[in-house]
C-alpha cells in the first residue's frame, strides 16, 4: 500500500489512458512526509516510474486532442507527473462531481471513529424520529452502510441521466424528497446508482454532528490535510449536497488519496482509522455488469485493474 502511486484526473469529459507504467517496489525509498503547503516534486525514475511512459501518455492526450483539464501521479509523496491543459491552468478550484460521495464517506468514517455515529448498521429512522410509522418499517429500515453501497433499494438509479436526481433538487425539501422514494428491491440486495442516498447521508451527519457535511468536513478532513480553498455548497433547507458538487483543486484531490494510502494518518495524526479504509475500499456489493464491485463510497476494479478503487465524477474525475 505504502508505494502504490495516487492518480488524480480531472477531465471535462470521460476518457480513458492506455500507457506502458513501469513501476518498481526498489525505488523511492526517502522518508515520508506530509505537504504543509505544495507538494513536493520528483523525477519519475527516483520513484520507480519510467519516465517514457508518462511522455507517451501525454503525446497520446495531445494527438487525439482529449479535454483532460489536468494529471497528477504521486508516488511515495512526491508529484511526479503535475500536468495542466488548456484553458485549466489549475489555480481555481475544481467541481469534483460525484468524488464528492467518497468525500461524503470518507465523514461518515471520521463520524463512526468519534462516536458521533454509532455503526454503519445504524438505521436511517435512528436519525429520523419524524417518519411515520409505514416509512419506519419500509425506507427507516435502510442502514448508512445500505447507503453507501448504493444498495437502498429505493426507486431510484434505475434509469440513465439521473432523473430522480434532477427531480429531487427542484423539490423545496430535497431530504424529504429522497425519503419519499418508494422502495424497488429488498435494501441490500442489488446496486443501483442513486445521488439521493448520499444527500440523505448528509442530513445524517448533520444531524448526529449538530454541524452541515461541510463545516464537519473542514474541521474534521480540509484542515488536518491542509485543504484550505474548497467550496461545498448546501441545499435550500442548510443540507450539504452530500452527492456532488464539492469543488477543490486537484493537487487537493491528491491529498485525500495519500491519506487512504497512508492507512487514515496525516502527519502522525489519525484522521480516519484504517479499519474504516479498509473497510470502505472493499467490495460490497456487484455492478450490473460483468466486472468490478461498489465499497462504501468508493469503486471497486476488477479484472486487469484488480486491487484499485477510486473515487469518481462525471466528466472523468478521479481519485485513484
Amino acid at each position: 500500500m505504502r508505494d502504490s502511486p495516487v492518480f488524480v484526473l480531472a477531465t471535462a469529459f470521460l476518457v480513458a489512458i492506455t500507457a506502458e507504467l513501469a513501476v518498481t517496489r526498489e525505488a523511492g525509498a526517502q522518508e515520508r512526509y506530509w505537504p504543509p503547503g505544495e507538494w513536493r516534486t520528483a523525477s519519475p525514475e527516483s520513484q520507480g516510474i519510467d519516465s517514457d511512459g508518462l511522455a507517451a501518455a501525454l503525446e497520446f492526450i495531445d494527438s487525439e486532442a482529449l479535454d483532460i483539464h489536468s494529471l497528477q501521479i504521486l508516488r511515495n509523496g512526491y508529484l511526479v507527473l503535475d500536468a495542466f491543459f488548456y484553458p485549466y491552468a489549475g489555480r481555481t478550484r475544481h467541481d469534483v462531481a460525484s468524488v464528492t460521495k467518497s468525500i461524503t464517506a470518507t465523514l461518515i468514517g471520521i463520524a463512526i471513529d468519534r462516536g458521533e455515529i454509532e455503526s454503519v448498521d445504524a438505521p436511517i429512522r435512528d436519525f429520523f424520529p419524524e417518519l411515520d410509522a409505514e416509512r419506519r418499517n419500509t425506507v427507516g429500515s435502510i442502514t448508512i452502510a445500505q447507503l453507501l453501497s448504493m444498495s437502498s433499494g429505493l426507486q431510484c438509479g434505475y434509469e440513465p441521466g439521473e432523473p430522480e436526481l434532477l427531480a429531487m433538487i427542484t423539490a423545496d425539501d430535497w431530504v424529504e424528497f429522497a425519503l419519499d422514494l418508494p422502495i424497488h428491491v429488498d435494501p441490500g440486495t442489488e446496486f443501483a446508482y442513486c445521488s439521493g442516498n448520499n444527500h440523505i447521508l448528509s442530513a445524517i451527519l448533520s444531524r448526529a454532528t449538530g454541524m452541515p457535511a461541510d463545516e464537519f468536513a473542514r474541521a474534521h478532513l480540509f484542515e488536518p490535510l491542509g485543504i484550505e480553498d474548497a467550496y461545498w455548497p448546501r441545499d435550500p433547507p442548510g443540507i450539504t449536497h452530500g452527492w456532488g458538487d464539492l469543488q477543490v483543486h486537484p493537487h487537493d484531490m491528491a491529498r485525500v488519496g495519500y491519506l487512504y494510502l497512508s492507512r487514515g494518518r496525516w502527519d502522525d495524526e489519525a484522521v480516519v482509522s484504517f479499519e474504516w479504509i479498509a473497510s470502505s475500499t472493499r467490495a460490497r456489493i456487484g455492478l450490473r455488469r460483468p466486472e468490478g464491485a461498489y465499497g462504501l463510497g468508493w469503486w471497486i476494479n476488477a479484472g486487469m485493474l484488480a486491487g484499485i478503487y477510486e473515487a469518481r465524477g462525471r466528466g472523468g474525475q478521479r481519485i485513484t
